[in-house]
């Protein structure tokens, strides 16, 4: 019994190290590779099976030699669709950041190092996954492009556009390369290892008039606030209509003699009052409801408004502070860094049953409630008076100078309904309308003609993952190169400066 066990057993054992040889020649010959059956080739197979069968058993030559030939096909699929993966480069180039919702544009980049052969029907295939899965909107995305022919010693460039997703930070998954060359019955991919991540901004909207009057009330209790309205302190807005009491010095003469009216130009305060935000991002410990939790994402959009909003002007202090078991505090002076900052917190930022506004109180610099001017946004309703009069931090005296310069706005009473609105076009394209239209006269740097900003900053990033793909391995280089530069603050070209 144990000899024939053995016996039997020598058979296997052989063959599972011819097996291993078979695949390690097949791994060192074409790595990282996989052979699959299409459709099509399933099909053609399953024919040319019922030749073969057909012609054994009614023992016809002719059938047995037409599915002999029919195997011909798929023999050279497999090797020509190996040759054809050769020797190539893939490379793909996308943006460090984009803002949900908006157009986002990947470009994709095949290089043919062959010195006779194209590159022919060729699919690159990518996948962007979101790291946390749990904020609304967020979603998968699998860009695909199609390189229909890349000749010898060239490279193609293709972009792709598609539609960003919901905020949050994003990884890019593995570079596919697909080919069904040359008959399509049998698809080879080869997997190329590269690494990325994409940070999705929540939505910018703009700040209507109704902000800007309740801003400017919020400052003017400020105590100790001079209320002069020098032309330094003061930024051009627009022009309305003559009103009795109005000042002459602001008439706009060529435009009142053009609409036959008295016209004058509206300037805007500008103040150089440091500015807290505290985020209450409340929801209830069970599954809130969609009323709930779009209320938490409202508040979450106007806060990275109010942020960018804030980062045009320099001399001011912007404090971005979040309730949770543990308070978050991010702050700095007005830069396009801090932009950045903030506005990669506010896309992770995560809902919280725990913590309180007389806690986050307590974690904020003493500055700060001395003298800064407070927006709370909450998702709940809340007495700030009680809150403040908990805080350990906070002295009566204290207490009451910080509620003559807070703003309370709760969201799910839809207070922000009339101090932001949306519109279609994307957020970068807001914000160079709205950054451009603070800057007057030529300029010589292009990227200000276009963007309207003054710093620049790497906003974005290019990612090439470059992989050889050759018979004896696949190896691979990971490049960073910019794609273009944005800034936030225009206030390097002289205007708008508080």
């Amino acid at each position: 019994m144990a000899s024939s066990a053995e016996a039997r057993g020598r058979p296997r054992d052989s063959w599972g190290l011819a097996g291993r040889i078979l695949r390690g020649s097949v791994q060192t010959l074409w790595p990282r590779q996989r052979l699959l059956w299409t459709r099509e080739g399933l099909i053609y197979f399953i024919f040319g099976l019922a030749l073969l069968l057909t012609g054994l058993v009614q023992q016809i030559n002719l059938i047995l030699l037409v599915s002999t030939f029919a195997a011909g096909p798929v023999v050279s699929s497999i090797f020509v669709s190996a040759a054809m993966l050769r020797r190539l480069k893939v490379a793909r180039k996308s943006p460090r950041y984009t803002f949900a919702n908006d157009p986002i544009e990947i470009d994709y980049s095949l290089e043919n190092a062959r010195r006779l052969s194209a590159a022919l029907a060729l699919v690159v295939e990518d996948s962007l996954i979101p790291i946390e899965r749990t904020f609304p909107g967020a979603a998968s995305i699998t860009p695909q492009v199609f390189f229909a022919r890349v000749p010898a010693r060239s490279t193609s460039n293709i972009r792709w556009e598609g539609v960003s997703p919901g905020r949050g930070r994003y990884r890019f998954g593995d570079l596919s390369l697909v080919t069904r060359s040359p008959f399509g019955l049998l698809e080879r991919r080869v997997s190329i290892p590269s690494s990325g991540e994409l940070v999705v901004y929540p939505t910018i909207g703009q700040l209507t008039r109704r902000w800007k009057v309740l801003q400017r009330q919020a400052t003017e209790n400020r105590p100790g606030q001079r209320h002069d309205r020098s032309a330094q302190q003061e930024e051009y807005h627009g022009l309305r209509d003559y009103r009795s009491g109005d000042s002459p010095r602001w008439i706009h003469w060529r435009t009142s003699a053009r609409l036959g009216e008295l016209m004058v130009k509206e300037f805007e305060q500008q103040h150089e009052q440091d500015l807290a935000i505290l985020i209450d991002p409340w929801l209830p410990r069970t599954k809130g409801q969609v009323e709930q939790r779009e209320a938490l994402e409202m508040a979450i959009r106007f806060a990275a408004t109010l942020c960018l909003e804030t980062c045009r002007h320099h001399g001011r202090r912007l404090l971005l502070a979040w309730t949770g078991p543990t308070p978050g505090i991010r702050q700095g002076p007005s830069s396009v860094k801090l932009a950045h900052d903030l506005l990669e917190q506010l896309a992770i930022m995560r809902p919280t049953n725990e913590g309180s506004l007389a806690e986050l109180f307590d974690a904020l610099p003493p500055t700060i409630l001395r003298d800064a001017m407070l927006v709370v946004i909450s998702t709940r309703p809340v007495n700030l008076i009680e809150e403040a009069e908990r805080s350990t931090s906070l002295s009566a005296t204290t207490a009451r100078g910080l509620m003559n310069r807070a703003l309370l706005l709760n969201t799910a009473a839809g207070d922000l309904n009339e101090l932001i609105r949306f519109r279609e076009a994307s957020a970068r394209n807001l914000l160079e309308q709205k950054l451009g239209a603070d800057i007057e006269g030529p300029t010589e740097d292009p990227t200000e003609l276009v963007t309207g900003f003054g710093d620049t900053l790497p906003s974005n990033r290019s990612v090439e993952a470059e992989m050889t793909l050759s018979g004896k391995g696949v190896g691979g280089q990971v490049n960073s190169s910019r794609i273009f530069s944005e800034g936030l603050d225009s206030s390097e070209n002289g205007k708008g400066q508080p």
